[in-house]
């Protein structure tokens, strides 16, 4: 692989965390393919699509969580695949779980592999930390 084919690869990686770490929309349409998949999927019954997606993490992650922050520890690429971990920061604002918002800040791991066509990201293979997630929200309700 090329040096121009790798750095492609890991703006488009970069894009899309830049909306999980700083908001940041302005990247994801160039970052992210039109016809995006994501496994497992958002929420039961999501379609394909960076549509989907965006609506699915909105009323789902989005809901419960706010002030989301994130780094990027490690980014690998191999051919058509970038592996990303990442550590997120985040405040328990809304209901997860089935718990009420604690108010309380979360910190857990991530990773993912992407799979880039054409400088555009369209498979992601995710793994969050959810039970850590559960955890620490359980113990701030005592």
């Amino acid at each position: 692989m090329n040096l121009p084919e790798t750095e492609q690869k890991i703006t488009a990686v970069s894009g899309l965390y830049d909306m999980f770490m700083k908001g940041d929309m302005s990247k994801i349409s160039s970052s992210v393919s039109p016809n995006y998949e994501q496994f497992p999927p958002q929420a039961p019954g999501v379609e394909p699509g960076l549509d989907n997606f965006m609506q699915a993490f909105m009323e789902g992650f989005g809901s419960s969580f706010s002030e989301i922050q994130g780094e990027t520890t490690h980014l690998l690429v191999d051919g058509d695949y970038v592996f990303a971990r990442c550590k997120y920061n985040m405040v328990h604002s809304g209901e997860a779980f089935g718990l009420a918002a604690t108010g309380r800040r979360i910190s857990f791991n991530a990773f993912d592999l992407h799979r880039i066509e054409e400088g555009l990201i369209v498979q992601t293979w995710h793994l969050e930390d959810f039970m850590s997630i559960y955890n620490q929200i359980k113990e701030a309700t005592g």
